[in-house]
Parts: structure tokens; C-alpha cells; sequence
């Protein structure tokens, strides 16, 4: 093996052994009550006793998890104590804090950026979206759905992703209810010239304010009834767009024209000012639908192909969602104890979490091919208790390797060809490190 990879091996497997050390945890589990002496159950026990249960198979009680933690170490616990000990809200403040633990430490860039290429021009993208569920009835007053008769009890994810390290950058829990723009990270904690990628639901006027003092940059889905002064057609001939200038834009929607069109518009705002703002429309073949995008982005750098390209990129945090609900075992647990609830929310995102990192760090250290992230997802019933057992046995580097190894091996992506035809690859943006 090269020593360039030698090298690498230890270095992730130094960040794993940082954040999952049995030491690391109960000092996480001390800090956050949720062990506040020595007794056989140990920190460790229970984190991977979770990890296993929900990262590696199919988990619908909680029982699931307590038969796992006895068979993992050869206990005979009963049901009622270890359900005493999730339902206080220690269990969730520790499982919340060990995933914020695991999304400082262990995200790599995955990504790198093809000189002159679109993408190069960020210093960073970012897309941000939430994903809902329902959970038991009985917690309705703690997370109130939007939907009440149907799922009077739901919460929602509000997720920030880093493209450029395909991993999550924060995620906030809270009902459903809750409107996702008051989740957006404040524009001056933005890096400047960095893009954010959003669904329709989080436009806010003021915030493209904000983005221009921030010298960063957003493309929002916007609704087709919003209603701003157009300022300037592109994309139809000069005579024909001077027509609509200073007309309302929903006339130039009813006008039932069809074609794809960047237009600038303005909206009038408090104490006599006005924001312009970009608008492509484009239409999207496989949706057979049109799509608004506003954006800030400069006319005379990207064109409206290129935003539409770029707002696509935005679908790897859906495929994220897809992986917490396929493969984590997000999904509705019936207990009506809020802690518990959250605890095994926070949980199933570790377990998402620490399969995907491992698939960074497998291209990273190889980089025969791009690793799919998905097949790692898939992969748990493989991964996780080896992983489990690396940690149980001091951690050796060897066993690390093998896992790292496997996932080479057994998780490459594909369809290669198919990814040279994705928005991603026309950006500008490729696998780091895969040769």
C-alpha cells in the first residue's frame, strides 16, 4: 500500500477513535447527565448498542435496542430500568450533543472543484431543507403537526448540508408546525461568495437583503403567485420584452407564454427602497412542470442554465432524508415520551452519520472509484458492529482498514458514465481523490 495512503488511514482512523473512544463518551455522557456515576451501563454500551440496532437492521420498539445491548454484552437488563434511564432528558441532550460532536469532526471534503468550472467560483454551497414525519398521537401538545387530522403529532428536521463534504453541517429538530425560514442560519454567519441552495418555503425578501451586505449568494424556488414589478426580460427579443417593463409580472404569466426566460424584478420594501432580484423559469422535462428560481447571482456570470443547473444540486440533501427513512430507521417510534422520542431521532442520525463518513473516508484513502453513499446506507448489517468490535478492541488499525477496505470493495458507485451526465459533473465538480 502507498504510504500517502498509509498516512490517510491513520489520520481517519485517529478522527473515528477521537469522537467514538469509550473515554470521549463518557466524558460526553457526564457533561450531559446522562451518566452521573459509575454503574455497569456504560456510555459506550448504550451508543453502540443504538448504532447497531439502528444503523445495521430493523428496529420498531425499543425493546429492539435493549435485546441488542444484552446480547452485546452478554446482559440480562430488564425492560423498565432501561427505559427509566431514556426517558429522562439526558438520553437526548447526550445523543444531540454526540451528533454535533460527530458533524464537526468528521466531515472531509469529498468534492473538489475543476479550475474555471462554475462551482469554482464559491467558496462554498450549501443547501438547506427540512424533512418531516409523523410521531405518536399522544405528543401533539410537545409537536404539533401541520396536518391535525391526519398527523396531529409530527416533527420536522431542518437540515443544512455542505456540498463540497456531503455531509450535514447542523440540523435543527422541532414541530412540525413551525415555519422553516425562522431555522436559516443569519446571512452575516454566511462565508461570502458562498451559495445556498432552498426550497420555496424559505424566501424572505429581508434575508436577500442581508445576502448582499454578506457578499453571499442563494437560489430560493419561488412561488408562481408572487406578484413583483418587472424590471428587464431576457431570453425573447428586445422588442418584444421592452413591452413588459414596469408591468406586473403575473400579466406576463397569464399571458400563457411558454418559454424559458431570466428576467430581473423588483419589489418595493420599507422606507422607499426597492430590491431587484433575479428570475429564471425554466421548464423541467421529467417534473413536466416549470420551476421559479430568484436568485442574486450576476447576469454577466451566470446564465440561466447554469442557476437551473446549480438549484439541481440541491436534490443530495434529499437523498440524505432518503437514507435517515430507508436506512436509519428514522421513523415514527410509538412512545409518547417526548425524550425518548428525540433521543432515538438524534440516534438514528448518528448511525446515518458515521456510515456515510466511512464511505468518505474509503474514496478518500483508495480513490479507485467515487464510493456510493447510498450502498454504504445499505451496508450497516456490515459496517456498524465491525466498527463496534474495532472500538471494543482498542482500536486497531488493521481492523479499520479491513472496513474501509470492504467498502471499496463491495460500494463503488455504479454508474460512472451516468455521473458524467449529472448537473454535479457539468459544474465543475469530481470526486476528490479517486484517480
Amino acid at each position: 500500500m502507498p504510504q500517502t495512503a498509509r498516512c490517510q488511514i491513520s489520520q481517519a482512523s485517529a478522527l473515528f477513535k477521537k469522537t467514538l473512544a469509550a473515554e470521549e463518551l463518557e466524558t460526553l455522557a457526564h457533561e450531559t447527565r446522562f451518566v452521573q456515576r459509575r454503574r455497569m451501563v456504560t456510555a459506550a454500551s448504550v451508543f453502540w448498542a443504538f448504532m447497531v440496532a439502528l444503523g445495521a437492521q430493523r428496529m420498531e420498539y425499543i425493546s429492539d435496542v435493549l435485546r441488542t445491548l444484552n446480547a452485546r454484552e452478554g446482559w440480562s437488563m430488564r425492560y423498565k430500568p432501561f427505559w427509566n434511564r431514556l426517558a429522562k432528558p439526558a438520553f437526548r441532550d447526550f445523543m444531540k450533543a454526540l451528533f454535533v460532536k460527530l458533524c464537526s469532526e468528521l466531515a472531509v471534503q469529498v468534492l473538489d472543484r475543476r479550475t474555471r468550472s462554475s462551482a469554482k467560483y464559491f467558496s462554498a454551497i450549501y443547501a438547506d431543507d427540512g424533512s418531516s414525519f409523523a410521531v405518536a398521537d399522544g405528543l401533539r401538545a410537545a409537536f404539533p403537526g401541520r396536518f391535525t387530522k391526519l398527523t396531529p403529532a409530527a416533527v420536522e428536521l431542518h437540515a443544512r448540508m455542505s456540498l463540497l463534504s456531503d455531509e450535514l453541517v447542523s440540523v435543527t429538530l422541532a414541530p412540525d408546525k413551525e415555519a422553516e425560514r425562522q431555522f436559516l442560519p443569519p446571512a452575516r454567519s454566511l462565508p461570502a461568495r458562498s451559495l445556498s441552495l432552498r426550497d420555496r418555503g424559505y424566501i424572505d425578501l429581508r434575508y436577500f437583503e442581508e445576502l448582499k451586505q454578506a457578499q453571499a449568494f442563494l437560489i430560493c424556488r419561488a412561488r408562481t403567485d408572487m406578484n413583483p414589478t418587472i424590471v428587464e426580460v431576457r431570453g425573447m427579443p428586445r422588442r418584444a420584452s421592452r413591452k413588459w417593463r414596469g408591468r406586473p409580472l403575473q400579466e406576463l404569466h397569464k399571458s400563457k407564454l411558454r418559454k424559458n426566460l431570466d428576467l430581473t424584478v423588483s419589489w418595493k420594501r420599507p422606507n422607499g427602497r426597492t430590491i431587484e432580484l433575479r428570475l429564471v423559469i425554466r421548464y423541467v422535462p421529467e417534473k413536466k412542470s416549470w420551476t421559479w428560481l430568484l436568485t442574486n447571482l450576476p447576469v454577466d456570470r451566470f446564465d440561466g442554465d447554469t442557476v437551473a443547473q446549480l438549484y439541481r444540486l440541491r436534490w443530495q440533501i434529499e437523498l440524505v432524508f432518503k437514507d435517515w427513512k430507508s436506512y436509519a430507521n428514522l421513523h415514527a417510534l410509538q412512545s409518547e415520551q417526548a425524550s425518548i422520542v428525540e433521543g432515538f431521532i438524534w440516534a438514528s442520525l448518528c448511525a446515518a452519520l458515521i456510515k456515510r463518513s466511512l464511505a468518505h473516508w474509503a474514496q478518500l484513502v483508495y480513490g479507485q472509484h467515487a464510493i456510493s453513499t447510498r450502498i454504504a446506507a445499505m451496508a450497516g448489517a456490515q459496517l456498524l458492529p465491525r466498527l463496534a468490535q474495532w472500538a471494543h478492541k482498542n482500536f486497531r488499525l488493521a481492523l479499520f482498514e479491513e472496513i474501509l477496505l470492504f467498502l471499496t470493495n463491495n460500494a463503488a458507485r455504479t454508474h460512472p458514465e451516468r455521473d458524467r451526465r449529472s448537473p454535479a459533473y457539468q459544474l465543475g465538480l469530481r470526486p476528490a481523490a479517486v484517480r
